[in-house]
């Protein structure tokens, strides 16, 4: 409204109104990507052992595959969440190529036979944490274990997600 050009300020005041109305709407996240939208990232391994980097992928796989049973809720596919696999991208970046509002992401510890496993939730808006867990096992049956972290945490996701969107 303050432009120097008259042709860059608007006509009339229902334009401005209409205006200031697009820059106050919330967004969720990168432009058009619904509101009740994610993508989990692979799990990172903040172990000494390598070997162990498939226990990562492996949940962040179960997640997905839990998730894209949500009604309503858009997943972003494995291979394009995958992508991001070891890369230092910002959280916007990841949520405007993969057009989704919320990311997952965690890491994996191994001590001996005890598993830490940390996984967040953040808006890609404004990149703020929406939740927060941390689980704690004793590592017996690698598949148990992947299953029962990745349906407690994708149970959590439904319920914030829900309040979210409520």
């Amino acid at each position: 409204a303050l432009s120097r050009m008259p042709i860059d300020r608007p006509a009339t005041g229902a334009e401005l109104l209409a205006l200031l109305r697009a820059a106050d709407a919330p967004t969720s996240g990168s432009a058009g990507a619904p509101a009740q939208s994610i993508a989990v990232l692979p799990f990172v391994n903040l172990s000494p052992d390598r070997d162990n980097e498939y226990f990562g992928d492996g949940i962040a796989e179960d997640i997905i595959n839990a998730l894209a049973s949500v009604e309503g809720l858009h997943v972003a596919a494995r291979m394009s969440a995958f992508s991001f696999k070891a890369k230092a991208a910002e959280l916007r970046t990841v949520g405007e190529q993969l057009n989704v509002a919320t990311v997952l992401q965690g890491s994996v510890r191994k001590s001996g036979n005890r598993l830490r496993v940390s996984a967040q939730l953040m808006t890609v808006a404004d990149g703020y944490q929406l939740w927060s867990e941390r689980y704690d096992r004793d590592l017996v049956d690698v598949f148990a274990v992947q299953d029962e972290i990745a349906g407690a945490i994708a149970a959590q996701l439904q319920l914030t997600l829900a309040k979210a969107k409520g």
